[in-house]
């Protein structure tokens, strides 16, 4: 009798589990959808520089970029980073420009509500724009309060012996001359006063940007980037800036590969276990977001090439498990207090993840090298990483 009794608790056990895995899995799409992921469609000519500056605002090389796009629409390619699950960036690149055949219809009907800023990618040189302007005035007619950032590139093509370096802080306004620079070339000059001509009334703001490779001689390989990031964030909806600032304030410089996956991880995670705690309703979503958590330091753990054991678990959750869920259950107290309350809890979720995220990265790295790093490291990594998760969340909007 006993032994029946204790099958049938076992599978209720069992069914409850299963139960809460697919409520959980609800969910954690239903935060998903309502991730706030900056979406910036780049819309160009094919050669414009397009995945050079997704290159350069996520790290990754452009294999892994081209890897990443899969297809959206007829004419369109969709790359989420780091990836689809947890997505920090969005970025949706069409490819149809220039082609006979290309109607932006099916485009501007998918990424009407999708889009937060639009890209538009010319090489200074390109004059055959007739290709571009045609779409890009129906997407703007569609859409006209929906920012259009005019991204002028390969700017050594058009004039070779410029020195571009004292120039990173070159930005070109839809109504004011350039500034950041004392002298400009003339030939360069009239190139860029041409393009805002051609795309009069189709856009708010201008960015020059000339990325090249390193091999390739030229003084900056990097010109401009600054200041494309620093319009970006001004031009996205508001709603949207908080991320993309935190993206975007931590420098990679110097990072191994390894050590960049594990990065973009963490934030992804931080960003989603924010949105996670902005549901209204007190403890409600602790246990999405404490799986939110979880979830990332496998990730991390996978990163590592390490496998997760109960020593690992016990020696993570001792150092900064138990700390994140006492802060993060008093800060869900807070909730009662509108808004204020709801803003400490986002706060308090995305720098606990972060902080939770950089103690696994170094743990898992230093196992990886055979070490074992001391409760008394973790701690100290822990506290110095939890402000800086609330430093980066509370980074100005601009």
């Amino acid at each position: 009798m006993f032994g029946i009794f204790n099958q049938k608790k076992i599978a209720g056990e069992q069914a409850n589990a299963a139960e809460s895995d697919d409520d959980l899995k609800k969910k954690m799409e239903l935060i998903r959808n309502r991730a706030p992921v900056p979406t910036l469609w780049l819309f160009g000519k094919t050669g414009s520089g397009k995945s050079s500056i997704v290159q350069r605002l996520t790290g990754s090389d452009e294999a892994k970029i081209g890897q990443g796009f899969r297809p959206e629409t007829k004419f369109s390619r969709r790359y989420d980073f780091p990836n689809g699950e947890e997505p920090l960036l969005r970025f949706l690149d069409t490819r149809g420009i220039g082609e006979a055949h290309y109607d932006p219809t099916e485009d501007i009907d998918s990424f009407h509500s999708s889009s937060h800023l639009v890209l538009v990618t010319v090489r200074l040189v390109d004059h055959a724009l007739d290709s571009l302007v045609g779409p890009l005035r129906q997407i703007r007619r569609d859409a006209p309060d929906r920012p259009v950032l005019l991204v002028l590139t390969c700017l050594h093509e058009a004039s070779p012996e410029q020195d571009l370096s004292a120039g990173s802080e070159l930005v070109a306004e839809s109504s004011a001359p350039i500034h950041g620079q004392d002298e400009i070339d003339e030939s360069l000059q009239q190139l860029i006063d041409l393009k805002r001509k051609q795309f009069e009334g189709l856009f708010d703001r201008v960015a020059l940007i000339d990325f090249t490779h390193e091999s390739d001689g030229f003084s900056n390989s990097g010109f401009g980037e600054k200041n494309l990031k620093r319009l970006i964030l001004e031009m996205l909806p508001a709603a949207y800036r908080q991320t993309w600032a935190a993206a975007m304030s931590t420098q990679l410089e110097g990072k191994s590969e390894l050590q960049r996956r594990a990065h973009w991880q963490i934030l992804a995670s931080s960003a989603l276990a924010a949105t996670a705690s902005a549901v209204p309703i007190p403890w409600v979503n602790m246990p999405v977001v404490l799986a939110i958590q979880t979830r990332m330091i496998r990730k991390i753990a996978c990163i590592y090439d390490q496998q997760m054991t109960s020593k690992h678990w016990f020696a993570l959750s001792n150092v900064a498990g138990t700390q994140v869920a006492v802060r993060m259950a008093s800060r869900e107290l807070l909730k009662f207090i509108p808004f204020v309350g709801i803003a400490a809890s986002i706060a308090g979720a995305f720098a606990f993840t972060f902080a939770l995220g950089k103690v696994a990265d170094w743990y898992f790295s230093v196992q990886a090298q055979g070490k074992t790093p001391s409760d008394e490291e973790l701690r100290t990594i822990f506290a110095d990483q939890l402000a800086r998760g609330h430093k980066l969340w509370e980074t100005p909007s601009k």
